[in-house]
């Protein structure tokens, strides 16, 4: 990895030393105290906190947080931050760890508040020819989402485009990934109950093994991928979770699995839930076995807008950041799909890695240089102000 870049220069938004400290404080604040989900109370508090010591007001919506500066007249600009951690124990030893046990800010979504905190401190003083609304979301990680909450009590109302970036340690610190077009996956997920009869582990014979056809059905799944899509053709089957068994000398009755899959063909996706059930009913056919499959269609592709990804990129440039056009999407997924579904926006991806923080996202020990903040805060604010003059 090559070493950090130094504070972003150019632009009209010059990164001062003062707006390092406020923004690693933040983060600092949020990390230590993670929640996950939509129940976010010292989340939200801590945020309001700093908002207000801003002189920013900021309003409940949709169990989210929303925020507005500008003039009435013109166009509208949202950029969204997520609030949520992650079920993980951190396992760093840093002075700012979690003191939530088995909660994590794991996914760099401290850093995403931070950053558009300091987009509104550097927005405030500003004529703008616009609205900006600042969106901070629950429940990214949770699917359902946070992001429909939000959406169904209004926040997209009168807004004219919508922008979010994302740290990510694959891409060195400071540069910034960017895409036209699907940059994300469909995120769905089942839950598969295979039933057999139980026994004594002595007299396997007597009994129909849930695990050994479970065992069966777990291989069977990875030919979906292997040898029943086209190889070209991008998509994953994980199962992420087993479950059975009572006893190491008793035949399991009933085990369940658990898993993701990714696509990003529409058509595609809508094919998984029977090819997972083909599957599954004829291995369990075969052993004398039943299944039921619970298959849910989670977040949709991400696809961002051509024209505010050209001008995303005119953003980048004049942050002074570097950019990389990105080749190929990610399998991993967003709700922030949702709010490109309704109007023209771009998701950018931030390089966060350098040679002391390698750890991929959703490690517990997943970390980042807080030199990052600064610059991510003057991107979006960047952002908001091209896209308001559209």
């Amino acid at each position: 990895m090559p070493k950090r870049q130094e504070k972003a220069e150019g632009g009209r938004f010059f990164i001062k030393d003062y707006l390092l400290e406020p923004l690693t404080g933040l983060r600092r604040r949020l990390h230590r105290t993670p929640e996950s989900g939509f129940a976010l109370p010292a989340t939200k508090a801590c945020l309001q906190t700093a908002l207000k010591a801003a002189g920013l007001a900021v309003e409940e919506l949709g169990d989210g947080l929303v925020a507005e500066l500008g003039n009435g007249g013109g166009r509208r600009v949202l950029l969204r931050a997520d609030l949520d951690g992650l079920a993980v124990a951190d396992g760093k030893d840093v002075p700012y760890r979690s003191r939530h046990q088995g909660f994590a800010h794991a996914c760099g979504h401290d850093g995403h508040t931070a950053m558009l905190f300091g987009a509104m401190l550097l927005l405030k003083s500003c004529r703008l020819p616009g609205r900006v609304r600042f969106m901070f979301q629950p429940a990214e990680e949770t699917p359902p989402g946070g992001a429909q909450a939000m959406l169904a009590a209004g926040v997209l109302k009168d807004v004219d485009a919508a922008f979010a970036l994302h740290l990510v340690p694959q891409l060195p610190f400071g540069v910034v990934g960017i895409k036209a077009g699907v940059l994300m996956a469909a995120t769905d997920n089942f839950r598969l109950v295979i039933r057999g009869s139980g026994g004594h582990g002595a007299m396997p014979h007597q009994a129909v093994d849930a695990v050994v056809v479970a065992a069966q059905t777990l291989l069977a799944l990875q030919t979906l991928v292997s040898r029943q899509i086209d190889p070209l053709e991008p998509v994953v089957v994980t199962v992420g979770k087993i479950t059975g068994g009572t006893a190491a000398n008793v035949v399991a009755q009933e085990v369940v699995l658990e898993g993701t899959v990714r696509t990003l063909a529409p058509g595609l996706r809508q094919t998984m839930p029977q090819r997972l059930r083909t599957v599954a009913e004829g291995i369990c056919l075969a052993f004398g076995a039943r299944c039921q499959l619970e298959y849910s269609f989670g977040y949709p592709v991400l696809k961002n807008d051509q024209a505010m990804t050209e001008l995303a990129a005119g953003a980048v440039v004049d942050s002074g950041l570097r950019q990389v056009i990105l080749e190929r999407p990610l399998l991993g997924g967003e709700d922030f799909a949702y709010l490109l579904e309704q109007v023209p926006g771009c998701m950018l991806f931030l390089g966060s890695g350098d040679e002391h923080f390698s750890y991929p996202l959703h490690h517990p020990c997943f970390d980042f240089n807080e030199a990052i903040l600064p610059m991510g805060a003057k991107l979006l604010a960047c952002l908001a102000e091209k896209a308001l003059l559209v």
